[in-house]
C-alpha cells in the first residue's frame, strides 16, 4: 500500500490472470472510504484487510463506493464481511442475475445476423459472461445519493461502462476506467440493464470526455489502472487517442468485410499485438451500428 496523501492511500492489486494489468483500489482514511473493491482474488482481499490494519483501521468499519460493475472493480466484493455498506448504482445488481444471462444469450443471435464468425461472436460471449457475478444479488448495496460522506462528490458518467461513477474529493477525481494512459478499446460491448440490449455508448463517452476536460477543474486524476495523472496528461492522452481512433475507424470504412473477417482484422488492427475480438468488434460496431 503506497500513501499518496495524509489521508489517501493505493493499493495495486494482481489479477488472476497474470497478463491482466494490476488494479487501483484507492482508500481515504479520513472517511473511511474505499473507491472500489478491487478483482475477485482472495490473497487480494487478505492484503487488503492487512494494509487497513497497518493503519488502524478494522475493514468492518469502512464503506466502499463503486466506479463501475467490471468484475476487477467489483469481484473482492464477494468476500467483504456483511456489515460492510456497499455504495453503488442501483443496476449493478442485474449483473448477477439469470436476467443477464439470458440477454446474453439474446443478443448473440444480433452478431449472427451480421455475418460475424462463429469463434469471434465465442469470444464476445465469453467475456460478457465473465462479467456475471451472482454474489452481487446478495451484497448491501445503498443508492449513491445516501454516501454519508460530504467531502465526496459523485459525477454520474457513461461511456466505458452502461453507469461510471467518478468520484471528487477537492481537485482529485477518481475516474475508473474512463481514462486510461495506453488503452485504446475502451469503449466496450456491454449489455445495458434497462433495456438489456447490447450497448456501444460512443458518443456518450465522448460527451463524458468533454465533461471531464472541460467542465471538471482536475488537479489529479487517480484511474483504476495505470499511474496518477494531472490535468496536462489527461489532455495529451485525449488528444493521441483522438488521433488513433480517427486513423483506425477510416480502416474500418475501408476495409472491414465480415465475409473475410480474419484478413480485416489484421489490415485494421496491424497496429496492436492480437487481441480478444471482443475488443476489436467493440471498436468496429461503434462505427458500423
Amino acid at each position: 500500500m503506497k500513501q499518496i496523501t495524509s489521508d489517501l492511500y493505493l493499493i495495486k492489486m494482481a489479477q488472476t490472470n497474470p497478463c491482466a494489468p494490476q488494479v487501483n483500489v484507492y482508500f481515504l482514511k479520513n472517511e473511511k472510504l474505499l473507491i472500489d473493491a478491487g478483482p475477485n482474488n482472495y490473497p487480494c482481499y487478505l492484503k487488503l484487510k492487512q494494509n487497513l490494519e497497518n493503519i488502524g483501521i478494522d475493514l468492518k468499519q469502512i464503506s466502499v463506493v463503486v466506479t463501475h460493475h467490471h468484475p476487477d472493480h467489483v469481484g473482492l466484493l464477494k468476500y467483504f464481511p456483511k456489515e460492510i455498506t456497499v455504495y453503488a448504482s442501483p443496476e449493478i445488481r442485474y449483473y448477477g442475475t439469470s436476467a443477464y444471462l439470458n440477454a446474453i444469450d439474446e443478443q448473440i443471435r444480433q452478431l449472427q445476423i451480421l455475418g460475424i464468425p462463429a469463434h469471434a461472436i465465442d469470444q464476445v460471449k465469453s467475456q460478457l459472461q465473465q462479467r456475471f457475478l451472482p454474489f452481487l444479488e446478495t451484497i448491501n448495496f445503498e443508492d449513491l445519493n445516501r454516501l454519508p460522506v460530504s467531502s465526496i462528490r459523485i459525477h454520474r458518467l457513461c461511456g466505458h461502462s452502461p453507469a461510471d461513477i467518478v468520484f471528487q474529493k477537492d481537485n482529485c477525481f477518481f475516474g475508473g476506467d474512463l481514462i486510461l494512459k495506453g488503452i485504446y478499446f475502451n469503449i466496450l460491448l456491454d449489455i445495458n440493464p434497462v433495456n438489456q440490449k447490447l450497448c456501444l455508448l460512443n458518443q456518450e463517452y465522448k460527451q463524458s470526455i468533454k465533461k471531464i476536460l472541460t467542465t471538471f477543474k482536475v488537479q489529479t486524476w487517480y484511474p483504476g489502472h495505470g499511474d496518477p495523472m494531472n490535468f496536462s496528461s489527461l489532455i495529451k492522452i485525449n488528444k493521441k487517442y483522438q488521433k488513433l481512433s480517427q486513423l483506425i475507424h477510416q480502416r474500418i470504412v475501408q476495409s472491414f468485410s465480415s465475409s473475410d473477417y480474419d484478413l480485416a482484422m489484421r489490415e485494421i488492427y496491424s497496429y496492436f499485438p492480437h487481441l480478444n475480438d471482443y475488443f476489436y468488434l467493440s471498436d468496429i460496431l461503434t462505427v458500423l451500428k
